[in-house]
């Protein structure tokens, strides 16, 4: 056996045999920083759902609740509101604050969270100037599998406006108390003009605001001076009204912000992107100092019987 080979046998031994201690090595925690999502317009109170982000060195650690937080409101530079509370209502994986601010339109809010153990974050939005004015919904005809409604809506056609459509079966009492809603499945027929960037308004999309599920549309068409859309509900097997309660559909139309556009669209697509191969789809963020979303919108009601007459 040459030198060189006894050599090699016996490094291998050395290795084999040596005994192996374990080294424990201390990573940083990673920084938290606090994700607020805030969606606001309407007479609604302000809704604040405060978090923070998950440390990615333990995806399976649970979150927890900012438990106090200072939070300030400015609308066109004025403080409206500043308070150092707890959350009023605490939700999976964040805490629900509330603040009574009155929406203007046109309006300029910016709003200022501080939380201990947290970086100060911030944001600023501007309410849509423009209310769509839903002029009619009534009933066009009736298939086996369902019901196709008119949407008769204007607004200003000087600039580019976001909508968003929410469609929901209301039941009253007879005397007109809302005991229950719920937002519908539908499609818009008919629609090839339109700019869709959802394949379908769906109940099923449970993100952190259930209610704001529906289709994001832009560049509706005129009919003779109004903007039309055609909305097919689904049949759905069962008898409305002839009962102690009564049943109609309502539709909620958004004028919403660009920031608000933006994050649905970001959050569509990052949903529906099945292709490993494509680029990460970045949720689009407008919090200074943090993450999430903080963005406005405007509402317009308009409600129909669940049987077109």
């Amino acid at each position: 056996m040459t030198q060189y080979s006894t050599l090699f046998v016996f490094s291998t031994i050395l290795l084999a045999t040596a005994c192996v201690t374990p080294v424990q090595i201390d990573f940083a925690e990673a920084e938290q920083e606090l994700v607020v999502y805030s969606h606001f317009g309407g007479d609604e109170a302000m809704k604040i759902y405060l978090s923070h982000t998950r440390d990615p060195l333990k995806p399976n650690e649970r979150f927890n609740p900012i438990e106090e937080a200072t939070i300030r409101v400015y609308r066109d530079s004025v403080l409206v509101s500043s308070s150092n509370r707890m959350p009023d209502e605490k939700v999976e994986y964040a805490a629900l604050y509330e603040v009574d601010v009155e929406t203007v339109v046109g309006s300029e809010y910016k709003i200022e969270i501080v939380a201990d153990g947290y970086k100060n974050i911030q944001a600023t939005e501007t309410v849509p100037r423009q209310r769509a004015d839903t002029r009619s919904f009534s009933f066009v005809e009736e298939t086996e599998e369902s019901k196709i409604f008119q949407l008769l809506f204007s607004d200003d056609d000087s600039v580019e406006n976001y909508y968003q459509l929410v469609v929901k079966v209301i039941e009253c009492s007879r005397e007109g108390e809302i005991l229950k809603e719920e937002a519908v499945d539908y499609q818009i027929d008919r629609s090839s003009n339109f700019m869709h960037f959802e394949a379908k308004g769906s109940k099923k999309w449970e993100a952190i605001y259930p209610k704001h599920a529906g289709y994001l549309f832009t560049g509706v068409p005129s009919v003779a001076g109004f903007k039309e859309l055609l909305i097919e509900i689904p049949n759905e097997g069962r008898l409305f009204g002839g009962g102690v309660t009564d049943f109609k559909y309502r539709v909620e139309l958004y004028n919403v912000s660009d920031s608000y556009f933006l994050y649905h669209q970001s959050v569509k697509s990052q949903l529906t992107n099945e292709n490993p191969l494509d680029e990460p789809v970045r949720i689009f963020n407008n919090i200074e100092g943090g993450f999430g979303n903080f963005s406005a919108y405007n509402r317009s009601l308009i409600e129909s019987p669940i049987i077109g007459q």
